[in-house]
């Protein structure tokens, strides 16, 4: 952790753990050969965020080395429900977290389909 991410106690402040989620997302999307860009201007959707629970373990402290895993838990017609667990390294549970991704069409912004090469990907 950096001095950018914890309050004056040294403590990860809450909200930092959604960055870390975001950001193993992305990752997660850019692994399957899917960034957001493809998803995007070739798909032709967006991916929203939902929905949101977090529960919080311990603290993660300034200098320590978190790992935030993105885990597909279960694909539908339009949506996508991830598990980010988040541990230090020594593999402290410090956070639970789960979203729920829906495809939106990019004109409309309703919710559609998860386009077939998309949810092809997800499913191996």
């Amino acid at each position: 952790m950096r001095w950018r991410d914890v309050d004056v106690m040294g403590v990860v402040h809450y909200a930092n753990y959604l960055r870390f989620m975001e950001a193993a997302e992305g990752e997660f999307f850019r692994a399957l050969g899917f960034p957001y860009d493809v998803i995007s201007d070739e798909l032709g959707v967006w991916i929203a965020r939902v929905h949101l629970e977090c529960d919080y373990y311990a603290p993660a402290k300034l200098d320590d080395e978190i790992v935030c895993r993105a885990e597909l838990r279960k694909i539908g017609a339009s949506s996508m429900t991830f598990a980010f667990p988040v541990e230090r390294v020594d593999g402290t549970r410090l956070v639970g977290g789960a979203l729920v991704l829906a495809a939106l069409d990019r004109t409309t912004l309703r919710a559609t389909r998860i386009p077939a090469p998309l949810k092809n990907a997800l499913a191996s």
